[in-house]
């Protein structure tokens, strides 16, 4: 869905459709015995093996939301939920996936939804409860492109963030740096702008786990170490006070030097 579209509302306010979609009939019968068993307010509506039964499933049945494997052979996951955006055919998905642990970042960079297998039911009833909370679908497009290609490239480049009307899409190489407030964090690009999310620092910095050009330089700061310009002395004459491009200055917590100055190869 674009933005600014109208979005419609799940269509029951008790019952939570579902359709399951996984090559795997061991997976699909797992995954209905646990929704028999520990969500009484779901209704299984149909299962389907592959991505074109999926397909007509869905635009037939009309579910709240879809279970959708994203390793199928033929046509992905991904492929499929692309389809149905493009029919403007709206549901709910929540991607089933045993990618690896690089793949997953890809999946939580993209502000993508899935559930990792082998699926745990603690993990699935959490997922499902999310969907059944929500007031509106926000199934996104560009979302979905975004992860088709951070899963393509060797090193995920695209950040969404929500935000209040939505997502913001970031290239990561732009964040200078961020910025503890509280709950909440302040992402400043290299071109200034400044981006409030409701999301700690601690979030970003296992969000970005893997990316070794950002650094946690103290308790309020985390920065790419590509936009750092220089080391400034403070007023005890050590070097504790890191320049950023925009001219901002960051104090250097203590129990961060060494890992800091290791990363900069400064000696």
């Amino acid at each position: 869905m674009e933005r600014g579209e109208t979005q419609k509302p799940m269509k029951s306010q008790n019952k939570i459709k579902i359709i399951i979609v996984d090559d795997s009939p061991q997976a699909r019968r797992l995954l209905k015995l646990m929704i028999l068993e520990h969500l009484p307010d779901v209704e299984v509506l149909a299962e389907a093996p592959d991505a074109d039964v999926a397909f007509e499933l869905i635009k037939n049945h009309q579910p709240d939301l879809v279970l959708l494997d994203i390793e199928m052979p033929q046509k992905t996951g991904l492929q499929l939920a692309e389809e149905l955006l493009e029919q403007k055919i709206t549901c709910e998905i929540i991607f089933t996936t045993a990618y690896s642990a690089y793949a997953i970042q890809a999946f939580r960079l993209s502000a993508i939804d899935y559930l990792l297998k082998p699926i745990q039911e603690k993990d699935l009833i959490t997922a499902i409860e999310k969907v059944q909370h929500k007031k509106t679908l926000e199934n996104d497009q560009k979302r979905l492109q975004i992860l088709a290609k951070n899963l393509n490239t060797a090193q995920p480049q695209t950040l969404c963030l929500p935000v209040l009307n939505g997502y913001e899409y970031l290239d990561i190489q732009e964040i200078e740096y961020l910025e503890a407030d509280g709950a909440y964090s302040q992402i400043i690009l290299i071109n200034n702008k400044k981006i409030m999310v409701s999301k700690n620092l601690k979030h970003f910095e296992v969000l970005l786990e893997g990316f070794s050009q950002f650094l946690r330089v103290h308790r309020s700061f985390l920065v790419n170490k590509n936009h750092i310009k220089g080391l400034k002395n403070n007023a005890k004459g050590e070097k504790n006070i890191i320049l950023m491009q925009s001219l901002q200055e960051i104090d250097l917590a203590r129990d961060r030097k060494k890992d800091f100055f290791k990363a900069m190869e400064i000696k």
